[in-house]
C-alpha cells in the first residue's frame, strides 16, 4: 500500500522506531521502508506492507496519547489507510482483530485490554487490570489498539522427525505441525510458513488460501513437478533441504522482525542468492 507522509510525520515515526518504543509486528518493515524512501513534492510516498501500516497506526496512536495535538494525525492516518479502505469504525476494527487472534492493548501502558461492555453502547467497553494497584480501569476505544503477537515460523510436515526440513539448530522459534493439525489462525498469523514437499498432497486437502511467505522445502529439486506444485499454491520459493540454507535463515529473521538476531550480525557472513520463484 502506498502511504503519503509529511516530513514531520516520517521523522516522528523514525524517532520512535529507533528508540525501540513499543516494538510491534511490522516495526522492522516500517523502519526499513521509512529509511529508504525519497522525498517527492514535499511528501514521502512509502510503500508499506499491511503489517507496517498497522505498526505505523499503533505508533501514531501511542504518540497521540502522550502528545494531545497529534491526535488528529492519528485519526487521519487510520481513516485514510485502515478504516476507510475496510469500511470499518475503530470499534469494528478492534473486534475484528480480536476475533482474528490479535491482542488488544492499552496504548500508554501496553496492558492487555479485555472487551467487557456493560451494555451494547458502552463508551468504555475495554477493561485493564493494574496488578500493582489491585484495580480495574475502563477505557474507551480510542485508548486501545490491536497488537499482533509475533508467532513462531510454522513448519508443516507429516514427518515424525524432529527436523524435517533441516533447519535445526535455529535461533528463530519453529512450530512443527502435521498437515491435518495446524489451525487456519496459526497458518495466517505465522510470519513464514515452510511446507515439507512430502506433505504437499495432504496440505492441499486443507484448501488453505494463498498467503505471502509460503516456502516449499523438498528433498529433490530434480523432480520437474516440484516448481509446478509450488506455483499452484502461490509459494514464494522452492528450496531443497540439502542446499545452502543461508538465504532461508536470513528470510526467517527478516520475517520475525530480526527479534532473535540483529540484521547487521546476519549480514556478516556469506549469504546464498535467493532461489527463483516457482512462478517465474
Amino acid at each position: 500500500m502506498l502511504v503519503r507522509l509529511s516530513p514531520a510525520q516520517r521523522d516522528l515515526l523514525l524517532d520512535h522506531l529507533r528508540l525501540g518504543n513499543r516494538p510491534v509486528r511490522g516495526s522492522h518493515s516500517l523502519l526499513t521502508a521509512l529509511e529508504t524512501t525519497a522525498l517527492t513534492d514535499q511528501h514521502y510516498a512509502v510503500n508499506l506492507t499491511v503489517d507496517a501500516v498497522e505498526a505505523a497506526s499503533f505508533l501514531f496512536r501511542f504518540i497521540a496519547v502522550n502528545d494531545g495535538p497529534r491526535r488528529e494525525d492519528s485519526r487521519s492516518f487510520d481513516a485514510t489507510y485502515i478504516l476507510g479502505p475496510r469500511k470499518q469504525t475503530h470499534r469494528e476494527r478492534l473486534l475484528t482483530a480480536l476475533a482474528a487472534g490479535a491482542e488488544i492493548r492499552e496504548v500508554r501502558s501496553f496492558h492487555d485490554a479485555v472487551n467487557r461492555p456493560r451494555h451494547g453502547d458502552d463508551p468504555e467497553p475495554w477493561v485493564i487490570t493494574d496488578t500493582a494497584l489491585n484495580a480495574e480501569f475502563r477505557l474507551p476505544d480510542e485508548d486501545v489498539h490491536p497488537v499482533w503477537p509475533l508467532q513462531p515460523v510454522l513448519v508443516i510436515s507429516d514427518s515424525p522427525a524432529d527436523d524435517p526440513v533441516g533447519l535445526l539448530p535455529s535461533r528463530v522459534p519453529l512450530r512443527h505441525l502435521p498437515s491435518p493439525l495446524f489451525t487456519a489462525q496459526e497458518y495466517q498469523l505465522a510470519p513464514l510458513v515452510l511446507l515439507d514437499d512430502r506433505s504437499y498432497a495432504t496440505f492441499t486437502l486443507r484448501h488453505m488460501p494463498r498467503r505471502p511467505g509460503l516456502i516449499v522445502v523438498c528433498a529433490d529439486l530434480d523432480d520437474a513437478t516440484t516448481y509446478q506444485r509450488g506455483a499452484a499454491i502461490g509459494a514464494e520459493a522452492v528450496l531443497t533441504a540439502g542446499q545452502d540454507m543461508s538465504w532461508l535463515r536470513l528470510r526467517m529473521h527478516d520475517a520475525t522482525e530480526c527479534r532473535y538476531l540483529a540484521l547487521d550480525d546476519l549480514l556478516t557472513g556469506p549469504t546464498s542468492d535467493p532461489p527463483p520463484s516457482p512462478s517465474s
